[in-house]
């Protein structure tokens, strides 16, 4: 299986759990050739994926000028979640690198599991995705800044 290559300071991605069966419970394994866009910076989501094999370029930028990589993730790793958390459009392209496999965690399976869940740490949870996004634009803020 493949190794996710971890480009931030945090500590490498577990393994990938088994993929489930596919069922009517709104998660779908699919495959995914080398250089599939996933999605783009600015889509609406409808989807997260949870990544079993294969790695995934996550870049900033290509909508509007040159796009720069934020991180390469790969088994155990998780993309595409935060906008089904806060309903605003993807901040970010996500591109596999390799051939993926992948569970497909449908917006609305996400959704009703996220209506169940306890509203503190909903609450958590929706405030931890705010604060991700924000540092995100502002690292990337910075970077341009110093590449300028």
């Amino acid at each position: 299986m493949d190794q996710a290559v971890n480009t931030s300071d945090e500590a490498p991605a577990a393994e990938a759990p088994a993929p489930p069966a596919d069922s009517d419970d709104g998660f779908r394994r699919r495959r995914f050739p080398a250089q599939t866009a996933l999605f783009e910076e600015g889509d609406l989501a409808e989807a997260a994926y949870l990544v079993v094999t294969g790695r995934i370029e996550i870049r900033k930028g290509s909508t509007g000028g040159e796009a720069r990589t934020i991180a390469i993730v790969g088994p155990g790793d998780v993309v595409g979640e935060m906008a089904l958390f806060d309903d605003r459009p993807r901040n970010a392209d996500a591109v596999t690198l390799d051939d993926c496999e992948m569970i497909e965690i449908a917006r609305d399976a996400f959704q009703a599991r996220l209506e169940r869940m306890n509203p503190v740490m909903k609450r958590i949870l929706t405030i931890m995705v705010t604060r991700v996004r924000s540092m995100t634009d502002e690292f990337m803020k910075r970077k341009a800044a110093k590449q300028d």
